[in-house]
Formats: structure tokens, C-alpha cells, sequence
């Protein structure tokens, strides 16, 4: 039997158009087409008979036939992927409308005194000594001159860098805006482009966040903002909050502070450090 790709090119190579039937059984104008001898095909928009020979008759009656099932496979297909589109569409709602979900870290570190950063000889960094609160402790700090070095930047391009402190006093340069998860930041770091000199010839900005405890209440640091992946129709949306790891878990003290259509904020009541919470945010009465 011949593929339908062979029926439909030798179809083409005749010159013969979609709309064609066997003349013995074709009615087309008000009129029915009589029973032939020559066993052709005749056109429905002018009922001419086309005499093709008994062999191509029995080709284009394939022909029809896998003709007509791939269009109607074409037509269940437009509908299948009709219907695909409007669960995807719903979907897409549900996530964007109804649920949300999302990952936030937030520390709860602070510098109580010092610890300002400085240029040191060449491109190196120096830090004064000063006390900090990190990991949910008090960290005191001898000075450290020329502690670590800038890197260079031959590129055409400025970068920036911050410095920060692990929670055991490591220091560390990484590459961005803000510091690392786990990371006390103290300055940034921006390496002007073409600074391939021996001295270090870029700025040094503070963004030390500088509080003082008193003997009974923790300081009040900034809240931390968390922005929705989609916008909600409005602010009378819920959220959840589960805790995955903390410096101490017996003291978070976590409270949603505001919210808006884009975004909301979280307050830490508490003393701990290196929050790790996985959010949900839901709105009840979407439609």
C-alpha cells in the first residue's frame, strides 16, 4: 500500500486540489455526477471529470480517506491543546493570585562599636577593633591592619565588593552588592574599571548596621522585605511562616509588619540570628 506521503505527492504532481471525490459517488451543484467508465475524479467547484486512470482512482480514495483522518486528528488536536491552554491559564492564576511561595533569610547581626573598614598599604583593607553581635552572640574584635587585599579590576567595567564577617571572625570579599547569608557586613567595596595599580584606587562606603543593646530590650533592627513573585489583587491576603533554621530556635519572635499588593515585611521580636524561613502567602477570596 502506498504512504500517504506518496498519494499526496502524486495528487500534487496532477495537479488535482483538495476538494475532489470519485466520480461514481460524488454529488456536488444540486446535480449528481453519473457512474463513469473512466473511473476519475471530478472537481466539486465545477463538477469537471479528471481522468486519471483506475490505478490513481484507487491511490486518491487512500488518499481521502488518510486526508480526512488527519484533519479531524487536526481538529481534536486544536481542541486538545485549547484546553491545555486554559488549565495552564488557570494554573497560572492559582499560582500567581492565590498561592505563593517563597525562601527568606534574616539575619539579626550588628556592629555595637568599631569595626570600621579602611585602606591599609597597597590594595590591602584594614578593620579597626570594635564588638558585634552575631550568631546570637557578643563577638569583641582586636584591630586587623591590612587583613585581606582588593583585587584588581583590568576590565572596562567597575565592580563591587563587600566585606563582611563570618561568625567566627573570618574575613571575607565577596564579589556583589550585599553581604553573604551568615556574613556581618561592613563596607562595600567599589573597584573602579582599569584599577590594576599597586595601590588600591577605588572607595570604601560603610553599611555597617550600628546599634546599642540596652540591659533589658534587644535594639530594634530594619524589617525585612519580602517581594511577591505576581502582585495580589489586593492586601487582604494570609501568610505563613515556617522556621527552618535559626542561630536559636527557642528565640524567634517573627511578626508580619505590613503588607502591600507587591511585597510585604517581617519583624524579628526576638535575639536570634540566621533565620531561615519558608513563606506562604495566600489570598482566600480569590475568584
Amino acid at each position: 500500500m502506498p504512504t500517504i506521503e506518496e498519494l499526496l505527492d502524486f495528487l500534487a504532481s496532477r495537479g488535482i486540489p483538495d476538494e475532489w471525490q470519485p466520480a461514481e459517488t460524488i454529488e456536488s451543484g444540486g446535480g449528481t455526477i453519473p457512474k463513469t467508465s473512466s473511473k476519475g475524479l471530478v472537481r466539486s467547484s465545477t463538477n469537471e471529470i479528471i481522468e486519471v486512470g483506475a490505478f490513481a482512482r484507487i491511490m486518491a480514495q487512500y488518499a481521502m480517506r488518510d486526508r480526512a483522518a488527519m484533519r479531524a486528528a487536526a481538529v481534536l488536536g486544536s481542541l486538545a491543546l485549547d484546553q491545555a491552554a486554559l488549565a495552564h491559564k488557570a494554573l497560572a492564576d492559582l499560582r500567581q493570585r492565590v498561592w505563593q511561595a517563597g525562601r527568606v533569610y534574616i539575619p539579626r547581626k550588628y556592629v555595637v562599636s568599631g569595626l570600621q573598614v579602611s585602606q591599609g598599604n597597597g590594595r590591602s583593607l584594614s578593620i579597626a577593633a570594635g564588638v558585634a553581635v552575631q550568631g546570637g552572640v557578643r563577638m569583641r574584635y582586636a584591630e586587623r591592619p591590612n587583613v585581606i587585599a582588593v583585587p584588581t579590576n583590568p576590565g572596562t567595567t567597575a565592580k563591587t565588593y563587600v566585606l563582611s564577617l563570618t561568625n567566627d571572625g573570618a574575613v571575607q570579599l565577596t564579589e556583589g552588592s550585599t553581604a553573604p547569608e551568615g556574613g556581618l557586613g561592613l563596607a562595600r567595596i567599589t573597584v573602579p574599571a582599569g584599577d590594576t595599580g599597586v595601590t588600591f584606587a577605588g572607595t570604601i562606603t560603610d553599611i555597617r548596621t550600628v546599634a546599642t543593646p540596652s540591659t533589658f530590650f534587644p535594639p530594634v533592627l530594619p524589617e525585612t522585605t519580602v517581594a511577591l513573585p505576581y502582585p495580589m489583587p489586593d492586601t487582604d491576603y494570609h501568610i505563613l511562616l515556617h522556621v527552618e533554621s535559626a542561630s536559636d530556635m527557642g528565640r524567634v519572635a517573627l511578626e508580619v509588619a505590613g503588607k502591600t499588593k507587591n511585597a510585604f515585611t517581617l519583624s524579628n521580636r526576638g535575639t536570634a540570628d540566621d533565620i531561615v524561613v519558608r513563606w506562604v502567602a495566600y489570598h482566600p477570596a480569590w475568584r
